[in-house]
């Protein structure tokens, strides 16, 4: 069983080396397409360059690690808000649901006595 482990472990740890190889590769291909200056603060579809915007999100060193909270966050407030249905009435407008609340009658004070 620990022969399995060990061999299996290699093989991981090559497969990570190459994924990190690979991702470097990526980034710098990135870098060398986008300047990381020309990043936007507002992300929208209706950019032509979205795609850029986004890459140079990635190739950015300190907003690179972010880069999904920021494009979620940017395209969450730049969506159209819905709006309430405005009301018919006003609560305050019709005088028969505008009465003050009927208080319950007060106690005489013989039955408010304790039982003897």
């Amino acid at each position: 069983m620990h022969f399995a482990k060990k061999h299996n472990k290699k093989g991981f740890q090559k497969m990570q080396a190459n994924n990190a190889k690979v991702m470097n590769a990526c980034t710098k291909a990135i870098k060398a397409f986008v300047k990381p200056k020309e990043v936007k603060l507002k992300i929208t579809p209706k950019v032509v360059n979205y795609k850029l915007t986004r890459l140079a999100y990635i190739a950015h060193p300190k907003l690179g690690k972010h880069i999904c909270d920021c494009i979620a966050n940017c395209c969450r407030s730049c969506q159209p808000k819905a709006q309430a249905p405005a009301k018919a009435q006003s609560p305050a407008s019709d005088p028969a649901k505008a009465q003050a609340p009927v208080s319950a009658p007060a106690r005489s004070q013989s039955s408010a006595s304790a039982p003897v």
